[in-house]
């Protein structure tokens, strides 16, 4: 491999000799290319023919990543560029655009024009001239500057990391030329989203909703806070089924499991310990050592929850009041309200001691106080009070006095008492919701305070974390200072928890009686309000509609009721005439094709990703176009990895040597990862913070996106509204075909709009993701990075689109003609 000082010598050597262009080529710009700039062959090619208006030219090398594209025109050493400035950067004009140098940069301006390639650079093995070729952020080729290498002693020697910063292959897929050349390294500057033009719904369907009449009942029982609040709603609304899905049958796809955090097996209370923790809690009054225990789980699998049933259901009859002696307590320290300002250790005294001041025994002067204090009291007495010990009133007001002054000190007061109560009983302190707060040092320091605080007085310590937090934080010191006990809260079968919710709705409002006002301005009597629960439940447990929440939830079970709140709440839970339909006929289904807007969209009138519960496939949000599919790319290629039934995880250094051969920076895709797993689309199976180290799993969620809602005409007509289109043609046409949806009125001409809509923008992201697949293919990527995805789904989704428009066709009659 030739070194820059060989590269220059030879180069030398061929200008001495007069040496022809095809030597140049050879002997000196392919050593610059492939050895000093680190191209490789796959990205380059080589006499690519240029063709218009009936002439046929070849363009010397042509550069292709999947960021972007340069064509290098060769012209023979020694070729005389007399007319190039001694400046580092010119404009692309005057002068410099005479003679031979401007006729080489003109040249290669127009190959790149043609196809469609943004850079250029010229040059005749010594000077290197680089420039943009083809603009598309209205600045002119004259206003354009040219980053100019004067030599190749320059390039290789005294400009070498200049030069290698700008034109090497692990530079440019970073973006170096766009930054360079045009200041900026994102292309997407317009407001081209179409929920940036269209804020408000298209439909003008009136839907009579009876959810009001529901919604009290609704908010209780689908409500994590009431629930957890009312010990017999918890109890009736408890779900000890656990989610078992291990393989998707309907999308063919392994849910791979996730890699244990601990170094010792946790104990399961949803599967098969549920005994394990009341047992745990009873046994901790006879050791001499206080309990520790971290209670892990994902996102809103219900750790909070089963922090609650525990305490108030299921080891209840382990804190039973008495009247003379210290008994066991249970001390719940909520970080939800926590802010900065206050350190974590006065956060959870002033917690603890607001605990104290409710509880019976710990507020009583008698049983608890005086006795907490009797050692300091008797102190007191022989010692500084001693001359008062005649004076009863005094000796009262002095000790009041110190109670006070330690209460309002907090701290003393609270170890006080507690270490007097840990001493003759077990005390659990529960610590909870750390996650809400992401600053690992904050929450590195509520760990260390508390572990001070339990060890300190002798408590129980629980700890109640999700698997990630635990991750960045398990080898920190505090978690050596007791040998915590693992508990692991499996999510719940979503399905069942969604029947228990009902089961409480429908109680709530048995034998309510309501009036309404139907859609034909006929008042309707309902003798039960619960008989509208029972129709709302029929449309989702056990339906699509219970599946569709099932999936979007990924097994966030305050997201599943959040969902179901929201969809029951949109407008879809009943109408009069549904009501009437039920009550004649005995079942109703809600508008399936619907549920899937209603969820998307929640309480907006259009789709955005920010306020959404799930995300765009169909663009990375890095205003870059050529970037925008790669949240589609590696989560197909992650999905088809998982249809092996031997599936265990995707290495992050594969998925990145995969997107660095096709020629993708490491920022571009470490950014995509991190917001597939944001967006719920994956996990990395260790449930640490994503980065190349870690390995990397689909989603059930995400499976259903490369296998379902990709041809699913309500997910594309929702997430196109917050799709960046880069195309301007593609653009106006979905902005007039957009405009006719909103003026039409008849409804089967409103869905073949919609319908064309969405076959316009379907087509355009094909044709978009198809370079994406052709590089995949070409470079010789293995063949889950080979497939193409929308050219695969394309023929169902225009069934489904055929089926959208007969079924409209047969509830509304032939609509007029309306041309789009």
């Amino acid at each position: 491999m030739a070194t820059p000082a060989e590269i220059v010598a030879q180069y030398e050597r061929l200008n001495l000799s007069n040496a022809n262009e095809a030597e140049t080529r050879l002997k000196v710009i392919d050593e610059v290319l492939f050895r000093a700039l680190g191209w490789s062959h796959s990205d380059v090619t080589v006499e690519e023919r240029v063709s218009e208006d009936k002439s046929t030219t070849f363009a010397d090398y042509v550069i292709r990543t999947g960021m972007t594209a340069l064509i290098v025109a060769a012209k023979k050493a020694g070729a005389t560029f007399k007319e190039v400035p001694n400046l580092r950067r010119a404009r692309l004009r005057g002068e410099f655009l005479s003679g031979e140098t401007g006729a080489a940069i003109i040249q290669a301006r127009d190959y790149a024009r043609k196809l469609g390639v943004p850079f250029a650079a010229v040059t005749n093995g010594s000077v290197w001239i680089v420039f943009p070729a083809t603009r598309t952020d209205q600045v002119t080729f004259a206003e354009s500057s040219a980053i100019i290498f004067p030599s190749l002693t320059s390039a290789l020697e005294y400009d070498y990391a200049e030069f290698v910063d700008l034109l090497s292959r692990s530079a440019v897929i970073s973006g170096s030329l766009e930054a360079a050349l045009l200041g900026r390294i994102e292309n997407q500057l317009e407001e081209r989203r179409l929920n940036r033009f269209y804020t408000t719904g298209f439909s003008r369907i009136s839907r009579h909703s009876l959810f009001p009449l529901i919604e009290d009942a609704v908010t209780t029982a689908f409500s994590e806070d009431i629930v957890n609040a009312d010990p017999d709603l918890l109890d009736k609304c408890y779900v000890r089924t656990p989610e078992r899905t291990r393989f998707d049958s309907r999308i063919q796809m392994q849910i791979a499991k996730r890699e244990a955090v601990t170094s010792r097996p946790a104990i399961r209370p949803m599967r098969r310990d549920a005994a394990v923790v009341s047992g745990l809690i009873g046994a901790a009054a006879q050791k001499t050592r206080p309990e520790a225990v971290l209670v892990l789980g994902q996102v809103g699998a219900g750790k909070t929850t089963f922090l609650n049933y525990t305490r108030k259901i299921a080891a209840k009859d382990k804190f039973v009041p008495t009247s003379l002696k210290p008994y066991p307590h249970w001390m719940y320290v909520e970080f939800k309200d926590y802010i900065k300002s206050i350190p974590p250790h006065g956060f959870i005294m002033r917690a603890l001691r607001e605990h104290m001041k409710t509880d019976p025994f710990l507020s009583d002067y008698d049983r608890c106080i005086r006795p907490a204090y009797r050692t300091e009291i008797d102190a007191l007495l022989r010692g500084p009070l001693f001359l008062l010990a005649d004076d009863e009133r005094e000796v009262k007001r002095r000790i009041s006095a110190l109670l006070l002054d330690d209460y309002e000190k907090v701290t003393p007061y609270v170890e006080r008492i507690l270490a007097y109560v840990a001493a003759n009983a077990p005390v659990f302190m529960v610590i909870d919701n750390v996650d809400q707060h992401e600053d690992p040092s904050v929450q590195a320091s509520i760990f260390a305070d508390a572990v001070a605080i339990a060890h300190k007085l002798r408590l129980n310590l629980f700890f109640s974390l999700r698997e990630a937090t635990y991750v960045k934080h398990r080898n920190l010191p505090v978690f050596d200072a007791f040998d915590f006990d693992p508990i692991s809260i499996d999510p719940p079968n979503v399905q069942a928890v969604l029947s228990r919710r009902f089961f409480v709705t429908r109680q709530l409002l048995a034998r309510k009686p309501a009036k309404f006002v139907a859609e034909n301005g006929a008042e309707i009597q309902i003798s039960d309000l619960s008989v509208i629960v029972e129709m709302v439940q029929a449309s989702v447990l056990g339906t699509e509609i219970g599946n569709l929440i099932d999936v979007l939830a990924t097994s966030d079970i305050r997201q599943a009721l959040r969902m179901t709140r929201e969809f029951l709440q949109s407008g879809y839970t009943a109408s009069g005439r549904a009501v009437q339909i039920y009550q004649q006929t005995g079942k109703y289904i809600m508008p399936q094709h619907e549920a899937l807007r209603a969820i998307m969209l929640g309480n907006q009138s259009v789709f955005n990703e920010e306020h959404s519960v799930i995300g765009n496939p169909f663009d990375a949000r890095l205003s870059r176009t050529q970037v925008q599919l790669l949240r589609l790319y590696v989560l197909t290629a992650l999905v088809h990895m998982s249809s092996d039934r031997t599936f265990q995880h995707a290495d992050g250094a594969h998925i990145q040597r995969a997107l660095r051969e096709i020629g993708f920076g490491d920022d571009a895709t470490l950014a995509v990862l991190s917001d597939l797993c944001r967006l719920r689309f994956a996990h990395t199976a260790s449930h640490g913070s994503p980065s190349f180290k870690a390995s990397y799993l689909p989603s059930r969620l995400g499976g259903h996106i490369v296998r379902r809602f990709i041809a699913n005409m309500m997910f594309l007509e929702n997430v196109m509204m917050d799709t960046f289109i880069s195309n301007t043609t593609v653009w106006d046409d979905l902005r007039r075909v957009t405009d006719q949806i909103y003026a039409v009125r008849e409804p089967v001409a409103r869905i073949r709009a919609r319908a064309t809509r969405v076959a316009q923008f379907y087509q355009y992201m094909k044709d978009s993701y198809s370079p994406l697949r052709d590089e995949s293919v070409r470079r010789g990527l293995s063949r889950e990075w080979c497939t193409h995805l929308l050219g695969a789904a394309e023929t169902e989704l225009r069934n489904n689109l055929d089926r959208a428009i007969n079924s409209a066709t047969r509830n509304y009659g032939s609509p007029t003609s309306v041309e789009l």
